[in-house]
């Protein structure tokens, strides 16, 4: 709600003032608030933790006819389209489930960091869906979703230090996806589940919950 010249507008709001004696941000990756708290606490430590790497995944959910389905057929691959040899500076990869009763999640994953300006992420996925080890599980069908997400893709390496005073970082804020394993909502929930039980003990034993 503010203009140009920074001030505000008529459809200005203010913000939301937080007053938790703990908050526990989740934000998913790049996060605004995050991005901040590591700036304003040095969670970087000066760049000590390596440069959070980002890449973007591009997903459809498709419909189609329920005899084509086969629940729980999972399908990972490299190569196709984003690289054409070994040595190819595109990293990435693709995704397709199948789901009861008559669902197909299909994606493609694209690291940001690739050398080709002209790279077209969402021009990619339509070639991927082309290649005929994808196109059977879509023919006959009909697209009745889709949507995109940044993730983190830096790893272990990247995790910034996760408290600072009244909180703490959680799951793609803090970078805990495993791109590897392709495991991301598994380290965000179970990094909940941890940061929860530690506030709580520690509100609890009335000490300072700061780690």
């Amino acid at each position: 709600g503010l203009g140009k010249d920074g001030e505000p507008k008529s459809t200005y709001e203010r913000g939301v003032e937080l007053q938790a004696r703990q908050t526990l941000f989740a934000e998913g990756a790049r996060g605004s608030c995050s991005e901040h708290l590591m700036q304003h606490y040095n969670l970087r430590q000066d760049g000590s933790v390596a440069p959070q790497t980002y890449g973007l995944g591009i997903k459809e959910v498709w419909q189609i006819p329920e005899e084509k389905c086969q629940p729980g057929l999972v399908q990972h691959t490299l190569g196709f389209p984003l690289q054409q040899s070994l040595s190819d500076k595109v990293f990435g990869g693709s995704f397709l489930y199948h789901q009861a009763p008559d669902m197909v999640l299909v994606g493609l994953v694209i690291g940001l960091d690739y050398a080709n300006p002209h790279l077209n992420p969402y021009q990619e996925f339509q070639r991927f869906k082309t290649h005929p080890a994808i196109k059977e599980h879509l023919e006959g069908g009909t697209c009745v979703s889709y949507g995109a997400r940044v993730l983190n893709e830096g790893g272990f390496h990247s995790i910034p230090k996760l408290t600072f005073p009244g909180g703490a970082l959680l799951g793609c804020s803090a970078g805990f996806l495993n791109a590897v394993k392709i495991k991301g909502s598994h380290t965000a929930m179970k990094s909940g589940m941890l940061a929860a039980e530690s506030a709580f003990d520690a509100l609890a034993s009335q000490e300072d919950p700061v780690a």
